[in-house]
């Protein structure tokens, strides 16, 4: 008994680490972020997924189905050329951190920040468009709900998780202006780079799928 009493001293702390004092190495932290990353993308990826499974079930089991629904807006090929736009300066960012360029990193960055704030936009007056366009469908059935919601639910959904993707974006430009760039800024930087491509590949998804159904 008087054994178990005695504190442990064979545990290895780093001295001013406290609560960050986990990972040994850069490259734990960094593992153990791609794990998350990991994880994340497989739920969004049924959270999608199942959406657009739903609303093709609905689709395509109901003859029905609305022919005088509106186009989508021309706001949204836009907003695509933005969000993909924003996937090339992440991509650029990167390469630019491999190369140890600190000027690249913050020019690449900013880009990406611009074509979020860009493809927003567009979002958003895309949904005012398509909004606008309502009282010209005088039948308002069930399956024109479903048609008319579509469009708002899958772009509202994606959007979403645009903007919570400018958290980590926010992080790595503050480390790039304001703090020393190590190697788990580095990782960061990948982890946020492979969450915007797919969110590129969500929408491309998602775009398709409104093409089909709308």
């Amino acid at each position: 008994m008087a054994i178990m009493d005695q504190p442990r001293t064979d545990i290895p702390v780093q001295a001013g680490e406290g609560a960050r004092g986990v990972y040994k190495h850069d490259e734990d932290r960094a593992k153990a972020g791609s794990l998350g990353l990991v994880l994340l993308l497989m739920a969004l990826g049924m959270l999608f997924g199942g959406l657009v499974l739903a609303v093709l079930a609905v689709r395509i089991g109901d003859e029905a189905w609305p022919q005088d629904l509106p186009h989508l807006p021309w706001q949204v090929w836009v907003s695509t050329v933005a969000l993909l736009a924003t996937s090339v300066a992440f991509a650029e960012a990167v390469a630019a951190s491999r190369r140890g360029s600190d000027t690249g990193i913050r020019l690449a960055l900013a880009t990406a920040a611009v074509m979020v704030v860009i493809f927003t936009g567009m979002q958003a007056w895309a949904w005012l468009d398509w909004y606008e366009q309502m009282p010209a469908i005088e039948t308002v059935t069930q399956e024109h709900r479903i048609g008319i919601m579509g469009f708002w639910v899958f772009t509202t959904m994606h959007v979403a998780h645009v903007l919570g993707g400018l958290i980590p974006l926010g992080m790595i430009a503050w480390y790039a202006v304001f703090r020393t760039w190590t190697a788990s800024r580095q990782g960061l930087l990948r982890h946020t780079a492979v969450y915007w491509h797919f969110l590129d590949i969500v929408w491309i998804v998602l775009l398709l799928t409104m093409i089909v159904v709308l």
